[in-house]
């Protein structure tokens, strides 16, 4: 459910725009940023808030990657498998990092800590193989040892 501060950035969000629909993007951000996620109840709320269906704004939430529909982990690390990134060794780098945290893509680490989610492009195919986590790209050749290192990083400050 979204605070009446959430609310209230929302309906402001909606006056910059000469066609709300535009706010619908915007403000499935927000709500992800105050949710952590974007639950059936959250949608409920854009909805009466932007003023179009529930199926209007889910349809945005659920073609969207960068949208979470069900609840993740405090982080969330996105690897790219795509074709130049597996051409420099992503498959296997997405494996030691499943081996790592002891999930697959796609699940959420036991302690609830770190979601691997597999992403099709992440826009670093000149330093390919790309992790982005939480948002922030985390390249430049990376390998086993850089990426333990980033593990280690993000473990320790959860």
């Amino acid at each position: 459910m979204l605070s009446d501060k959430a609310k209230f950035a929302i309906q402001a969000l909606m006056s910059r725009y000469p066609d709300k629909r535009s706010a619908i993007m915007p403000a499935l951000h927000l709500a992800q940023r105050e949710c952590g996620w974007l639950s059936d109840e959250v949608l409920v709320d854009l909805s009466d808030l932007i003023g179009f269906s529930t199926t209007e704004i889910n349809s945005v939430a659920t073609f969207y990657t960068m949208y979470a529909r069900e609840k993740r982990g405090e982080h969330t690390i996105y690897f790219c498998t795509d074709l130049p990134c597996a051409l420099r060794g992503a498959d296997e780098l997405m494996e030691h990092i499943e081996h790592k945290l002891g999930c697959k893509a796609g699940q959420t680490t036991a302690d609830g800590k770190i979601t691997l989610k597999d992403a099709e492009c992440l826009g670093g195919c000149d330093h390919a193989p790309v992790m982005l986590i939480d948002g922030e790209e985390h390249a430049q050749d990376l390998n086993v040892e850089k990426i333990d290192a980033i593990l280690e990083r993000l473990k320790s400050n959860s």
